[in-house]
């Protein structure tokens, strides 16, 4: 589905009520209204009934409000499909219940089509419908209406203006290029550059472009110093961010500062609370990733170590207690060793634990040796000395005789 290239507001409601409802030889049918919140059905009461609307709020020149939703060519929707489709439309794109609107359905060799006309004075309190913005905001509700009523998702209507010649917009890459194609909608590349092109064609502050992009679902994100030096921004769009140099070198801060009325002493207090809210919006998720990361990390070597030094200072008082923590291992249920792999992975729980293992590797380590390498020869022992000492004068006497006595080693 489309709308217009650019929605439409005017001065007169009978010229566009008279538009929509005047039949035509192309149409396979008349036009006829098919929804709405008027009570009229002839183009005459529907002008009588927009125009008391409009001489509530007479200093408004442009009350009138115009856009068409077209279907493709081999799509069809019933009368009342079109008008709740509308309704939830005219919904989202900002408009109340006490806005008054109509709804002409246009059939024709090109496809069914429908006019909304609508008032953008409300009833109650004469408020303003104002729609900043609305043109994108009509090409984003549109695609998400294509998705909830099961309807054909076509690409929305390129940017009436586009201020950057294409060369200096960074290209899609091939991948980019058949998703649109695949999808029928702009990739967040595309949908950024296009909604801040369209926001640049006309002059804006700072914080009329904060805000615009907002409302399209785009965070901002200032690249400014502490001391105030601006040097860009970076956008965030369906988690997804961008630096400046990422959509082209359009949306460079030289760039950009020609286009936007920015003012240091104005606006950079503004752009220093954006950056906090998205150091702090940063911040609040990351303990969700340490906590990840956390959890995998139970199952490498660094968690063992860390696991035994906690076993460690729980064990290091009781006696035997190295020598019944692998007896315990080895008499571990089946259903809780699976396979060789747990089995050592236990064992090596249980060598973490020996509280001098440590110390005995870095000596280890200290004399150029280690576990990893295996003696190639050994010394055979033949022999064993005692020398345990024994008393052979008296009491009292201050000589001590050793006996080393030869005991063959079996």
């Amino acid at each position: 589905m489309k709308g217009m290239q650019k929605i439409r507001r005017g001065k007169s409601f009978a010229g566009v009520v008279l538009y929509a409802l005047k039949p035509g030889t192309h149409h396979k049918t008349d036009p006829v209204v098919i929804g709405g919140n008027m009570l009229g059905a002839s183009a005459t009461e529907l002008i009588t009934e927009f125009e008391v609307s409009a001489s509530l709020r007479a200093d408004i020149l442009k009350p009138v409000w115009h856009n068409s939703l077209r279907l493709p060519q081999w799509d069809s929707l019933t009368e009342e499909q079109w008008a709740t489709f509308a309704d939830d439309y005219m919904t989202r794109m900002g408009f109340s219940d006490t806005h008054l609107r109509c709804y002409v359905l246009h059939d024709d060799e090109a496809g069914q089509h429908i006019h909304i006309i609508a008032s953008r004075v409300d009833l109650v309190g004469g408020k303003l419908y104002l729609g900043r913005n609305e043109n994108l905001a009509s090409t984003r509700i549109i695609q998400e209406l294509e998705l909830a009523y099961d309807l054909t998702r076509t690409k929305g209507p390129s940017p009436s203006h586009v201020p950057y010649p294409a060369s200096k917009r960074k290209k899609l890459s091939r991948n980019e290029q058949q998703k649109e194609k695949r999808e029928g909608q702009p990739t967040p590349k595309t949908f950024l550059q296009n909604t801040i092109d369209e926001l640049l064609t006309s002059a804006i502050n700072i914080l009329g472009f904060v805000e615009a992009l907002t409302e399209n679902g785009i965070t901002t994100i200032p690249n400014i110093s502490s001391t105030g030096r601006m040097n860009g921004f970076s956008f965030e769009y369906s988690g997804i961010a961008f630096k400046a140099s990422q959509l082209g070198k359009s949306y460079s801060w030289a760039n950009l500062q020609e286009k936007l009325r920015y003012a240091p002493e104005r606006d950079n207090p503004l752009l220093f609370a954006l950056k906090a809210s998205a150091k702090q919006s940063n911040e609040t998720r990351e303990p969700e990733t340490q906590v990840t990361l956390g959890e995998a990390a139970l199952s490498s070597p660094a968690a063992l170590e860390v696991e035994a030094e906690a076993i460690t200072h729980s064990q290091v008082h009781e006696p035997g207690t190295e020598a019944q923590t692998l007896l315990n291992i080895t008499r571990m249920p089946s259903e809780q060793t699976s396979g060789a792999d747990h089995f050592m992975t236990c064992v090596l729980k249980w060598l973490l634990s020996i509280p001098y293992l440590a110390a005995f590797t870095d000596l280890l380590k200290k004399a150029g040796k280690t576990f990893l390498h295996q003696k190639s020869s050994f010394s055979t022992i033949h022999t064993v000395l005692s020398a345990e000492p024994e008393l052979s004068e008296p009491l009292g006497s201050s000589k001590i005789v050793t006996e080393r006595t030869a005991v063959p080693f079996r």
